[in-house]
């Protein structure tokens, strides 16, 4: 079979694309690492002799590192004569370093083309106006990870504060406090919120994941704004910090939205 060509390649955050299209300069956003990109429109033209194919593509890293693949998707080439327009969106990818990524295309497995672009840290914009007040007026969020395409969440208590969540956890299960899937070692969590004294859900959304530990300095002026909203906190702020040290974590949860 004589070989595909790759005419055109491009993957561009989808702000940029709905703004800009094929003259967007090929960058793609994060809010943390390692955490999830922000979507990203995957634009190729293909030509190709006329048939069925099975076309992917895959991140790679500058370390050289796979750090995205698409799925195998078969699709039909009108023949050469043609361009094959394919795009994708994703908004599943994870990353954990910056800097000049490949796209590499394939067809039928084998490489066809590749195409650069920039994996750049942008600052959390914060939540939008819905989410936020749904966030601000929830006692509790349901927060866990994301497992062949399930939530496994758990209601928990939490503070918002500056357009980041922050909840303890514990792996202690004698401890008392409560137990967050996917904690201590995930890089990004999922969030649902539902209006109070409704089961109805009403926003969900990632969230990157930087864990403090009770060695950091960060440890204590957050504890102890997280004991100040417990509720059903016994003693003064202190002894409830002392516990936490000795069988928790604090997650920092910074909302991965544009």
């Amino acid at each position: 079979m004589t070989q595909a060509e790759l005419v055109f390649g491009s993957v561009v955050d989808q702000r940029m694309w709905e703004n800009d299209g094929e003259g967007a300069i090929p960058l793609a956003y994060a809010i943390a690492l390692p955490g999830r990109a922000l979507p990203v429109v995957v634009t190729r033209y293909w030509k190709a002799p006329q048939g069925f194919v099975t076309e992917s593509f895959d991140f790679v890293a500058p370390s050289g590192k796979i750090a995205y693949s698409s799925e195998n998707t078969v699709r039909r080439m009108p023949g050469q004569m043609d361009l094959t327009q394919v795009q994708d969106v994703v908004e599943d990818a994870m990353f954990d370093e910056l800097g000049i990524y490949a796209a590499s295309f394939k067809i039928n497995g084998e490489t066809q083309g590749q195409v650069e672009f920039q994996l750049l840290l942008q600052a959390p914009s914060g939540l939008s106006a819905d989410i936020e007040e749904a966030v601000k007026k929830s006692d509790v969020l349901w927060v866990g990870e994301e497992a062949n395409g399930r939530d496994r969440a758990v209601p928990v208590w939490f503070v918002y504060d500056k357009g980041r969540i922050y909840l303890l956890h514990s792996d202690q299960r004698d401890s008392g406090e409560q137990q967050i899937p996917g904690l201590p070692n995930a890089a990004e969590l999922v969030v649902v919120t539902r209006w109070k004294y409704r089961d109805t859900r009403a926003n969900r959304f990632h969230a990157a994941v930087r864990v403090i530990d009770p060695a950091s300095p960060e440890f204590d002026p957050i504890a102890g704004i997280l004991a100040d909203r417990r509720r059903d906190r016994h003693g003064p702020p202190q002894e409830a910090i002392k516990k936490w040290k000795s069988t928790c974590v604090i997650a920092e949860l910074t909302p991965n939205v544009g």
